[in-house]
């Protein structure tokens, strides 16, 4: 080859390579930063589009108005997180934000089919929908295993704060969520499985949402070491046809403080406005939640809740209860236990009740709740709410979906109060002595009774 030939190939494949390299290059860096000015990217979006499995994105302080979405295992292992330990400085908001497709956002950060995903240290507001929302799809084959969400900030999105969904196994932990039309922290439609891999909730507080924990069809999940207060309802771990994989099954509630959860989020003035119509009609009635409850197991199956301290709640400290008009008979309630849970503050700022079954179901106990009280029905006590371990129904309940008359009659009259603020109208309201240093949430003017 002559010289001039061998220098123009060499030139050519210089060039070449030059120009390939940062294209190469930012599909595996390793570590990005994101901020507004001088980083890699701009935006968070654009540095999940540019990298691959295992990622870390760092993202500097400000407030970063896009929804970002994470799509396929291609993105596995991928961390999003502020630089710093404070979520306030690091801010996704939904007012006018789009998503990648240019529409307004659902949700600040969404992971479709991604295992491992981490997400750290920011705060995701006034979205749409959600403010974290990592999913899958058994089914399909589209896991989302693995996940951590940890010091995160979610307030006024209108449906969830952090939300984990046909996934298996996880964390959420020393989060906060607030204002939230549904609940600040939600884990549903967990798969069954053979050799469980639990999810873990720990140092989390949720107030002022509809629901401060929400599980449809969750199982193996752990919540334990947290503030759930001034919600309407406390936790709520729940069994509806709306999704798959029923009942919610295998659960433990315990070492929370669950209190104060009198938020009448119906009313005229409330700062949030439940994302949900209700849950169903009966002849004609429209059913919603109860407010003034700390714990609700709806149609639950073999959860633990112990060493609990339940206090203040204006209708009752815990409920468990069926739902006789699932599809498939799926929500029944059984093999539930309520274990040395510390009820009322010894008597300084009790629950209306502390504990309400509605006789339906089987093997449910209650033993060594300190100072509690039990919600009457036409059943004696000791069938309503046996101790442990339950005896065998129909010394324990009626065995069915189909609960005792009395009980069942205050619940639907409870649930389809018209109009629903009307709820409080049955509460047993006192005020509170201090706790720590939270304050107790009143909406006014309250219902017209």
């Amino acid at each position: 080859m002559k010289r001039s030939s061998w220098v123009r190939v060499s030139l050519l494949a210089l060039v070449a390579m030059v120009v390939a390299v940062p294209a190469a290059s930012a599909k595996k860096k390793e570590t990005v930063e994101v901020c507004k000015h001088g980083c890699d990217y701009r935006t968070i979006q654009d540095a999940v589009d540019a990298t691959g499995k295992n990622a870390v994105i760092n993202v500097h302080p400000g407030k970063y108005k896009e929804g970002v979405r994470i799509v396929g295992k291609k993105h596995n292992g991928v961390t999003i997180q502020g630089t710093g330990k404070n979520p306030k400085k690091v801010i996704l908001e939904g007012k006018n934000a789009k998503d990648p497709e240019g529409q307004p956002a659902n949700n600040g950060i969404e992971a479709d089919g991604v295992n491992g995903v981490r997400v750290l240290n920011l705060w995701a507001r006034n979205y749409l929908a959600n403010g974290i929302f990592i999913h899958g799809d058994s089914v399909s084959g589209k896991s989302c295993n693995g996940y951590l969400m940890k010091n995160l900030r979610v307030s006024f999105n209108r449906a969830y704060g952090l939300f984990a969904f046909n996934c298996i196994g996880g964390r959420m932990t020393k989060s906060v969520g607030y204002g939230h039309g549904d609940s600040a922290f939600y884990v549903g439609e967990t798969p069954a499985q053979t050799k469980p891999k639990w999810t873990k909730l720990d140092h989390l507080d949720g107030y002022e949402n509809v629901l401060g924990y929400s599980g449809t069809n969750s199982k193996y999940v752990k919540i334990t070491q947290s503030n759930f207060y001034n919600n309407g309802a406390g936790v709520v771990p729940n069994t509806l046809d709306s999704e798959r994989f029923e009942p919610t099954a295998t659960g433990i509630i315990e070492n929370n403080n669950i209190f104060w959860n009198n938020f009448n989020y119906f009313l005229p003035n409330s700062s949030v406005k439940t994302v949900s119509n209700g849950l169903g009609e009966i002849g004609g009635l429209t059913i919603n939640f109860p407010t003034g409850v700390g714990i609700v197991l709806l149609g639950a199956d073999g959860w633990i809740i112990q060493n609990n301290a339940i206090f203040g709640n204006f209708k009752a400290g815990a409920w468990s209860i069926s739902d006789p008009f699932n599809e498939g008979d799926n929500a029944i309630s059984k093999n539930n236990q309520f274990l040395n849970n510390a009820m009322g503050r010894g008597g300084a700022d009790t629950n209306a009740v502390d504990f309400f079954s509605d006789g339906s179901g089987s093997g449910n106990c209650y033993s060594g709740n300190v100072s509690s009280t039990f919600d009457p029905g036409s059943a004696p006590d000791s069938n309503l709410y046996p101790g442990c371990p339950a005896p065998p129904p129909p010394a324990s309940g009626t065995g069915t979906s189909a609960g005792d008359g009395t009980q069942v009659g205050d619940l639907i009259g409870y649930v389809a109060a018209n109009p629903p603020e009307t709820q409080q109208c049955a509460w047993t309201e006192h005020a509170h002595p201090a706790f720590e240093n939270f304050q107790p949430l009143s909406v006014t003017p309250g219902p017209t009774c």
